[in-house]
């Protein structure tokens, strides 16, 4: 009897002590396509899996504060940050290009295009300052065509006081590269 009631001490204890823990994804709900009408198969664009600095690509939701990156004790990535942000660039090119099929799975055939890219700098600061460094290619299948080569810096401000804030940021970050990467063998979806 009284080692069951140390036992339940110590497991109530244990649970005051650790507060919980969420996990974030960089993605959002799978939105269907419309299947083409005339059976025809859809352009494939392969997305790479992102490039990232390596102290950056873990599972921690990080603050920069000067030179001291600060882990989030309540919140963390579901997954590797390059997985997470290859993930929403993969449905944000999907969503702006829906008569092709965008990727980032192995695939048997090569794709009409692939797209590689780097983010060399992605912090979000203690002040509420987030900032995004990126170059990319896209390289088509013919080895005839050009190759495109782009790079671009985001930045934008906003509130970080907690995780799900973020998150958020990295997100429109994530966001605003999408809408910058195109791909000149296909046509945007309108209003995008």
């Amino acid at each position: 009897m009284r080692a069951a009631a140390l036992l339940l001490l110590c497991g109530m204890l244990t649970a005051c002590a650790a507060p919980a823990l969420t996990l974030y994804t960089l993605g959002t709900p799978p939105v269907a396509s419309p299947a083409d009408p005339l059976g025809r198969t859809p352009v494939v664009i392969a997305l790479a899996r992102v490039s990232i600095q390596d102290d950056l690509d873990t599972e921690d939701i990080v603050v920069r504060d000067g030179s001291v990156l600060r882990q989030s004790h309540r919140g963390r990535w579901a997954s590797r940050l390059s997985m997470g942000i290859t993930d929403r660039l993969t449905q944000r090119l999907a969503a702006r290009y829906p008569g092709a099929l965008v990727t980032d799975r192995p695939l048997n055939d090569p794709p009409a295009d692939r797209v590689l890219i780097n983010i060399g700098r992605l912090d979000v600061t203690s002040a509420g300052v987030a900032m995004l460094d990126a170059d990319w290619l896209v390289v088509p299948r013919d080895a005839n065509a050009p190759t495109e080569r782009n790079r671009a810096r985001f930045s934008m401000a906003g509130p970080v006081a907690t995780d799900q804030d973020v998150v958020a940021l990295i997100g429109a970050l994530v966001d605003k590269l999408a809408d910058a990467i195109a791909i000149p063998t296909l046509a945007p979806a309108k209003g995008r």
